[in-house]
């Protein structure tokens, strides 16, 4: 309410039409979910097309990670629910770390999308994380760890900042900027890019601290965990009271980007997977993974000729 005032409401109305699509579709929620979020995402976006404030920049970003946070939740319930996997007993759930045991009530959904951690810089973390961040045993925090993983964020942050000093955003609305040499306009993209992408690294790295600070997103090292996912391995819960040595811990779920691989990757490939490592997970996971396996393809013949649909990416690229 003190970042976003009375646009937090976009915000509660997402959640409570998400947690009312799950009572009512349970075999369709994901899809209709992805519908329902993205839909509000465009009527959010386009509030003054419909006599509404704008909302600030803040409650834009809670909007955008609450949109990533109800398809996921939606969709490993649907998941959960086609798998035929019903209620356990208590003690039969809380057998492996990582995986939905139960469709969450409507008190699960407002905490998991309200948490404090990353509610409006991320990362994007499943359900199943903060469920177990929430009931399962947690390391001590180790303060080592928290300033390693921000121990390069002065320099960035100092490297963005005299770049945007250098070659300023606002440069490129002169209206002479359009008159001056491609080669030079061309050039400018460049640092003003690398400031762009210094902020970046400077506000996902201190929230990565946030949630080490907090132990969240910690999950023991041989459970494999990856950004965004989570355990990759069943792992045994560790019981109450069960030590886990501090450097058996593993953080990778929350783990957004990496600006080593980013800044040194040679293919655009390559960037996108040290880039913003949790979303880009969530569209593979989503969205892709439920996408055409085959993508359509146009092939143009001649200066005058005409557009032919291929069916498949292998024969357009053959007959390219």
């Amino acid at each position: 309410m003190v970042t976003c005032g009375p646009h937090a409401l976009h915000s509660l109305l997402t959640a409570l039409g998400t947690w009312g699509l799950l009572r009512a579709l349970p075999r369709r929620c994901g899809g209709a979910t992805l519908v329902w979020t993205f839909g509000y995402l465009l009527f959010f976006r386009t509030a003054g097309v419909w006599g509404l404030p704008q909302p600030p920049p803040y409650a834009n970003a809670l909007q955008l990670l609450l949109t990533l946070k109800m398809v996921s939740l939606a969709s490993d319930v649907q998941e959960l629910r086609e798998a035929g996997q019903k209620e356990a007993a208590p003690e039969e759930t809380e057998e492996l770390i990582g995986c939905l045991q139960h469709c969450p009530g409507l008190a699960e959904i407002l905490c998991y999308s309200y948490c404090y951690l990353g509610l409006l810089t991320g990362p994007f973390y499943r359900f199943s994380t903060h469920r177990d961040w929430v009931r399962g045993p947690a390391p001590a925090p180790r303060w080592r760890r928290v300033l390693a993983r921000v121990r390069w964020a002065p320099a960035l942050g100092a490297l963005g900042e005299a770049a945007g000093r250098l070659f300023p955003l606002a440069g490129v609305r002169d209206p002479g900027f359009g008159a001056r040499p491609l080669a030079f306009r061309l050039f400018y993209m460049a640092p003003v890019f690398f400031a762009f992408r210094m902020r970046f690294y400077v506000g996902w790295l201190c929230a990565e601290a946030a949630c080490l600070a907090a132990a969240f997103g910690a999950y023991p090292a041989r459970a494999r965990p990856r950004p965004g996912r989570g355990p990759t391995r069943p792992c045994p819960r560790p019981r109450s009271g069960e030590e886990v040595p501090a450097e058996q811990w593993d953080y990778e779920t929350i783990r957004t980007v990496d600006p080593a691989g980013t800044e040194r990757c040679r293919r655009f490939r390559e960037g996108l997977r040290t880039w913003n490592m949790t979303v880009q997970w969530w569209l593979a996971h989503y969205v892709h993974r439920h996408g055409p396996r085959r993508h359509p393809a146009l092939r143009y013949w001649g200066a005058g000729g005409h557009w032919e649909a291929l069916g498949g990416t292998g024969r357009a690229l053959g007959g390219l």
